[in-house]
């Protein structure tokens, strides 16, 4: 969940002013503007306030005075007015039912305190009046979390990317790593605020720097990862900017800053060809264009932030297939009449590349690696042609190697179109597996070795269409299993049909699994760890798991993306009032193999990574910044 909630109101025309290009977004979006307005003194009867709530916006409370420190000078009496003035104003705005409350400089001083939440917040007002919610407790993401991925968490300088916000001599007013909402005695949701605050930015980065920003998108990826709660502190002080984009503006900024004019579809709708490729394994994804108007290289630089443009030698269409094939570990495209390998600067023609496949119908092409020697491996899959190459560099061509596709099976039907066949690791021993579905029957093969190919079939009953009569039946890999969802499921359990892999193998006598496969077959569940001298309970999250999703062909710029899931137990306690702190898919040449493919979390060159089997977590794939 994301909550904004901008503090401080006063004045209805000021925030109107501020909040409108994101109310009028968020409408957009979502229908309605749900924003939270922490509100100070207002004239109750206002029409802005009723525009306001007819649009979706909630009006909180934040006390009348808005002191820093709200308990002062002994005053307790003085305390509870602010704040029960406040609830009462709020209770009068006609329509306006306030649930949560912030205390004022939360994010900067220790202002809140468990007096204020056992005397005062669970109470109720004079006339019986009461809130559910404060939000006044911050949240710091720390790289104690072994789930996250360390560049969301620490800057290239080393800093722990959200700890650095909060530099005060002395700040209790934290817990790390529990994006969560608590309870407090008994009676109040704490919803913890996301660090930072937009004062607490512009604090450290001053007032509307672009890093604000990319931290803030980092930390909502973390909230994503965790399955937590963004809770956002802002003002309208010009602290930070309120960037929002259409799609249609992300579009447009993607094909002049990352494509260089370019768009992956043709003004017919046809591909472009444009493709996405870490072509020199730096960590960056590199772009490709080859069309009738352009053909161009561009190659990410990212000790400049700026892209390299170089030629590209030819007109990429549905037989142009790119992977590593040579030892040299760099990429290749072939296709019928041309062989380039990209020497990290520039593109080389190999006609070598082309030795051997004579005679093969290139639609029918895909390019894996078989036997995770970090080279691809050619397979041609048609009605008419079945058969495995392997490029030996020493005769420097293509040698047809003893296998080739399980009989009854292909890539492609008679017109040149899916089959139905998958390359997916069903039996998780580190190697892929075919899996073959579609109107005519389905069956699954296994991987023996590189002398008898997908030598072991397995009866697996009916299973669920891949393609239909040539078309996309609405099929893909997920949590072990086959899944489908189109127009004729919607009848079934969840909307889907589907096959689980250990249905699939229920005839076969289980074998040992890879190192891989047994490391994800272990719980993922979270510990309690008893607080020394309390009766409070520490939840340790379970590392977060993510399992690649197999890639259905071999073109480069189809990046795999990755399914993750975590197990967050939480744990609220009347005994405290802020929560102990936590402590803390198979390698193809469409990935590029040993590499780690990471899918773009924004338009910024920061990613979140989709770790495949045989990749270690140093290495990765960045999407280059496009805004």
């Amino acid at each position: 969940m994301v909550v904004l909630a901008v503090d401080d109101m006063r004045e209805a025309p000021k925030y109107e002013t501020f909040l409108r290009p994101i109310l009028d977004r968020l409408k957009k979006i979502d229908g309605r503007a749900s924003v939270s307005i922490m509100t100070n003194k207002i004239d109750p009867t206002l029409p802005r306030l009723q525009d306001w709530l007819k649009e979706g916006v909630s009006l909180e409370v934040h006390s009348i005075d808005h002191p820093c420190p709200y308990f002062n000078s002994g005053d307790f009496p003085k305390a509870k007015s602010t704040y029960d003035r406040c609830v009462e104003l709020m209770s009068a705005i006609p329509g306006n039912h306030p649930v949560a409350f912030r205390m004022p400089c939360c994010d900067s001083l220790n202002t809140p305190s468990p007096r204020f939440w056992e005397e005062i917040f669970n109470k109720t007002t004079e006339h019986g009046r009461f809130l559910t919610m404060d939000s006044s407790v911050f949240n710091i993401t720390t790289p104690n979390d072994p789930s996250l991925p360390r560049e969301l968490v620490i800057d290239p300088d080393g800093r722990q990317k959200f700890k650095k916000f909060v530099p005060f001599e002395s700040f209790v007013n934290t817990i790390e790593d529990y994006p969560y909402p608590y309870v407090i005695g008994k009676l109040c949701w704490e919803m913890p605020c996301v660090t930072p605050s937009d004062w607490q930015a512009q604090n450290i980065n001053k007032p509307m720097n672009p890093s604000t920003v990319a931290d803030m998108k980092s930390a909502i990826d973390v909230t994503v990862l965790k399955r937590g709660g963004f809770f956002l502190v802002y003002h309208p002080h010009g602290w930070i900017a309120s960037n929002f984009l259409s799609f249609r503006e992300c579009q447009e900024r993607i094909d002049k800053n990352m494509l260089g004019g370019q768009s992956i579809r043709a003004e017919d709708g046809r591909d472009n060809g444009v493709r996405l490729i870490d072509l020199n394994n730096d960590g960056f994804i590199d772009v490709v264009i080859g069309n009738d108007k352009l053909k161009q290289t561009r190659l990410w630089s990212p000790k400049t932030n700026s892209w390299i443009v170089g030629d590209f030698p030819v007109v990429i269409d549905a037989k142009t297939h790119f992977g590593i094939v040579t030892s040299s570990g760099n990429v290749s495209l072939i296709k019928p009449d041309a062989a380039f390998t990209f020497d990290g600067e520039k593109w080389i023609e190999e006609k070598a590349l082309l030795a051997g496949l004579d005679g093969v119908p290139f639609e029918a092409v895909r390019l894996r690696d078989l036997n995770n020697d970090g080279r691809c491996e050619l397979i041609v899959g048609s009605p008419t042609q079945s058969a495995v190459f392997e490029y030996h560099p020493g005769e420097r061509r293509w040698i047809k190697l003893p296998f080739s596709l399980p009989e009854g099976t292909s890539i492609v039907d008679a017109n040149g179109h899916d089959a139905g066949l998958r390359f997916v690791d069903v039996n998780e021993d580190g190697f892929d597996d075919v899996l073959f579905s579609n109107e005519t029957g389905s069956s699954l093969h296994l991987f023996v070795s590189m002398q008898k190919g997908w030598d072991k079939k397995v009866e697996i009953g009916i299973a669920p269409a891949i393609s239909r009569n040539g078309t996309n039946n609405g099929a893909w890999i997920h949590s072990r299993g086959l899944w489908v969802a189109n127009e004729n499921t919607d009848k079934l359990p969840n909307l889907v049909d589907r096959k689980y892999f250990n249905d699939m193998m229920a005839s076969v006598e289980p074998t040992a699994r890879s190192p891989q496969a047994s490391l994800k077959s272990l719980p993922s569940t979270g510990a309690l760890m008893e607080s020394s001298g309390s009766s409070r309970w520490a939840i340790i999250p379970s590392a977060l798991t993510e399992k690649a999703r197999p890639a259905a062909a071999c073109a480069i710029s189809k990046i795999p993306t990755a399914t993750a899931s975590t197990t967050n137990p939480r744990s609220s306690s009347t005994a405290s009032v802020i929560p102990t702190a936590c402590s803390p898919g198979k390698k193809a040449c469409s990935s590029l193999p040993r590499r780690t493919s990471f899918m773009p979390r924004t338009l910024t060159a920061t990613a979140r990574p989709t770790k495949s089997k045989n990749s270690s977590p140093a290495s990765s794939r960045v999407i280059p910044s496009i805004a």
